[in-house]
């Protein structure tokens, strides 16, 4: 993948899948998964999964994603839905360039609701990167009619060698009750990212 001449790579799990920013493939998944699920509370929690989603792809694009991918899979005890992004971001001339400011700008949710967003900031070592920024928690958003959801996210700041720029990796799930798992597995596709032409191998599971 690039970003205006920056090249990287990211892995992904190889149950996983490229989305166009656009969101047009969204709907092929939905029609899939609601054709294998007859119960209408199930075909509800479908929906509004893939609204939240399609919400997330709006915003990202209009903030600068240049990639995104994830998964929506239905198991026996409900739909899993999962995603990771990378954007570009240049802060105005002026404005803080820590990672802890360009991190605390993030929303995966849109437009934030404070009072339901709690998010912790740590450094971390990315291993062909080094020390980058994240934070980590739970951040709440919503939806157009009013009503408001929670989901996972971890933003991990990257800096660009050389330039006054910076790439956001932001994970994110609804799926709050896997967190400890989805935090592991958010952690595994950070750890891949890496500057330059070479494509890292997919992750399995």
């Amino acid at each position: 993948m690039s970003s205006d001449a920056v090249t990287f790579g990211i892995a992904i799990p190889d149950t996983w899948t490229e989305y166009d920013l656009s969101g047009d493939s969204l709907a092929p998944m939905r029609a899939e998964l609601l054709r294998e699920t007859p119960d209408k509370g199930g075909r509800d929690r479908i929906n509004a999964t893939f609204r939240q989603l399609r919400r997330i792809l709006d915003g990202a694009r209009r903030h600068g994603a240049v990639y995104a991918a994830g998964t929506t899979q239905m198991f026996e005890d409900g739909l899993l839905m999962a995603g990771v992004m990378v954007f570009s971001l240049t802060p105005p001339p002026g404005e803080n360039f820590s990672a802890y400011a360009l991190a605390q700008q993030f929303s995966a949710a849109g437009k934030q609701r404070k009072k339901g967003t709690t998010r912790t900031f740590t450094t971390e070592q990315l291993p062909a990167v080094g020390p980058v920024g994240r934070l980590v928690g739970v951040e709440e958003g919503a939806l157009a009619d009013g009503v408001s959801y929670k989901i996972l996210v971890m933003h991990t700041v990257v800096p660009v060698p050389d330039e006054r720029r910076a790439l956001i990796i932001t994970c994110f799930s609804p799926n709050l009750p896997l967190a400890d798992q989805l935090y592991d597995v958010f952690d595994a596709i950070t750890a891949t990212f890496a500057f330059g032409e070479e494509e890292p191998p997919a992750m399995a599971g």
